[in-house]
């Protein structure tokens, strides 16, 4: 029997097997493989979500979409206002903000710690950072402010005592109250804390922020001077092109992406990944367990039947091929199946009710390339799973699977 002839025979005979089987049996096998293919996407879509969802307050907090530091040994940036007139004229550039470091320490009470007191200019550094957005107490500075501080939750503690990186902040500082800053010459200085912000990213809650009218009122030396600028560029995924302009001029600083300082988030999206591949291979390890009980106990049941169509002349070959091609239409109708249950009802539910992780609400995200991925691993693995019980039944002798 050629090729062409065994794939067709193979054909007409799991179509048969289909259409004349138990109902039960293809209404159970279908909803076994949607349901399977559903958590081959809700988990990846999850850890994306969450990955998604870290990046962006990386983003949003730390790092903008281009960070640029000081080049070769240099603590600041030369002509700062100039490159911040230059980003800002730049095409794709929303918005672009300058920070220089003022003071290391802050102190209240008997309790003290070192966290990075930076210089903003708080009407750009609103327009580039969320930070403004996420205050808990209080407001975000305003250009006038002098002797205003804002404090991350995780400086002021602000009566959180739930997590470990609040047991060594100031604990129960709140809008209102006063905190001494240590300046970078060694002096210090009180501030009233106007606002404290939560960015539900550790990092990014290790901070304060004073106007650089008031550091340059205090440190003279900090006048026009600025450590880092950032950049928000208009769209996502167009830094390369922003810096390639920037460089031009000014090739004397460094331009860092965004994607190239996650270093802070990698440790936690890793374990996402390492989480989401342990669950992945259990669910495809159940798919495969569960064709293959199913394809064997068919296969018991019918195995006169098969001896029958051996003594005809039907090669073994097409007969466990067409239990192969059986267990392929089932897993292509639960995967359809499984992308409209995702699709239709899983994705909005979790819109409507995101999970609430530490680092804040977290909904599906779901890409082609992840749900094809999916898809052709489970059509795999259900075709495994049918073959091997199918293959063993047929290398049976003809006269021992008649007898049964």
């Amino acid at each position: 029997m050629s090729g062409i002839s065994t794939l067709r025979v193979a054909g007409f005979i799991s179509r048969r097997t289909i259409t004349r089987g138990n109902r039960g049996v293809v209404v159970l096998t279908t909803t076994m493989m949607a349901a399977v293919f559903a958590e081959l996407l809700f988990i990846p879509s999850l850890i994306l979500g969450a990955t998604e969802h870290i990046e962006q307050q990386l983003r949003d907090n730390i790092t903008a979409d281009i960070t640029i530091t000081p080049g070769g040994d240099a603590q600041t940036i030369p002509d700062a206002a100039g490159l911040l007139a230059q980003a800002r004229a730049t095409p794709g550039v929303a918005a672009a903000t300058s920070t220089a470091l003022a003071g290391s320490q802050v102190s209240a009470g008997s309790r003290s710690g070192s966290w990075s007191v930076l210089a903003v200019d708080p009407a750009s550094y609103v327009q580039t950072f969320a930070t403004a957005r996420e205050m808990i107490e209080g407001t975000f500075l305003a250009p006038g402010d002098t002797n205003e501080i804002v404090l991350g939750v995780g400086v002021a503690g602000a009566g959180r005592t739930d997590k470990a990186t609040y047991t060594t902040s100031l604990q129960s500082v709140h809008a209102g109250d006063q905190v001494t800053v240590t300046l970078l010459g060694g002096e210090s200085h009180p501030f009233t804390v106007k606002g404290v912000y939560d960015a539900q990213l550790v990092e990014a809650n290790q901070r304060a922020f004073i106007t650089a009218t008031a550091a340059e009122t205090l440190l003279p030396q900090l006048t026009g001077q600025a450590s880092s600028v950032f950049v928000k560029t208009e769209h996502p995924g167009r830094e390369d092109a922003v810096v390639a302009q920037l460089q031009k001029s000014r090739p004397d600083v460094v331009y860092k992406p965004w994607q190239t300082l996650e270093s802070t988030v990698k440790d936690l999206t890793g374990s996402f990944d390492t989480i989401r591949s342990i669950l992945n291979a259990v669910s495809l390890l159940v798919a495969a367990i569960a064709v293959f009980i199913i394809t064997y106990i068919d296969l018991v049941n019918r195995r006169r039947t098969i001896g029958i169509e051996r003594a005809i002349g039907i090669s073994g070959v097409a007969i466990a091929l067409s239990y192969v091609l059986k267990a392929i239409v089932f897993a292509v109708v639960g995967v359809v199946l499984g992308a409209v249950l995702f699709r239709f009802a899983a994705v909005p539910f979790v819109d409507r009710h995101p999970f609430q992780f530490p680092i804040g609400p977290v909904t599906l995200s779901v890409t082609g390339a992840e749900m094809r991925r999916g898809a052709a691993v489970l059509i795999g693995v259900a075709a495994l799973g049918a073959l091997a019980p199918a293959w063993r039944s047929v290398r049976l002798h003809i006269v021992d699977a008649i007898w049964g």
